[in-house]
């Protein structure tokens, strides 16, 4: 089991953020394209999450789970979650989601950039759907996270 710890929010233009990223010697450790379709408990306690990627037409599949206690507006957290769990059989996995009464609550459809340093991962989300906009998350340990954010807290944000 992991806690994460990241700021996420929504901002006009990811520009600002692959630039800052470039120009601090971050890694492009992967682009792709994702489905992720969200799964809730009745009592909103944690979520389940499938994701399909798409990275250059290799296609893979994968299950987590995280707490779900953010509150809307709130742009840092640190919730539990799981290790993505890697699949194929379908039929399996939506089985284990019915045994545990979750259903569907959203899909989103995304392209994502990540850009790592250190213990530093900035994770740069255009949506296209349920609506297009623009998300930064940046997630890792407590303290480079905090010092990173503190870099990068006055670049433009939607409210």
């Amino acid at each position: 089991m992991n806690i994460e710890y990241e700021y996420s929010f929504e901002v006009p233009s990811l520009a600002p953020f692959i630039e800052y990223c470039q120009d601090n010697n971050y890694t492009l450790t992967s682009q792709s394209e994702q489905k992720r379709t969200i799964y809730r408990d009745k009592n909103r306690t944690f979520m389940a999450r499938i994701t399909e990627n798409d990275c250059n037409g290799v296609i893979t599949k994968q299950l987590d789970f995280k707490e779900d206690k953010l509150v809307a507006g709130q742009i840092v957290g640190e919730r539990k979650e799981t290790q993505p769990l890697e699949f194929s059989d379908d039929a399996a996995v939506l089985s284990i989601l019915d045994f545990l009464s979750v259903t569907v609550d959203n899909t989103l459809i995304r392209k994502r950039q990540v850009y790592q340093k250190g213990d530093v991962k900035f994770e740069l989300d255009e949506y296209s759907s349920p609506r297009h906009t623009f998300v930064v998350g940046i997630e890792g340990e407590k303290f480079a996270v905090d010092k990173v954010y503190s870099e990068v807290k006055d670049f433009p944000k939607l409210n």
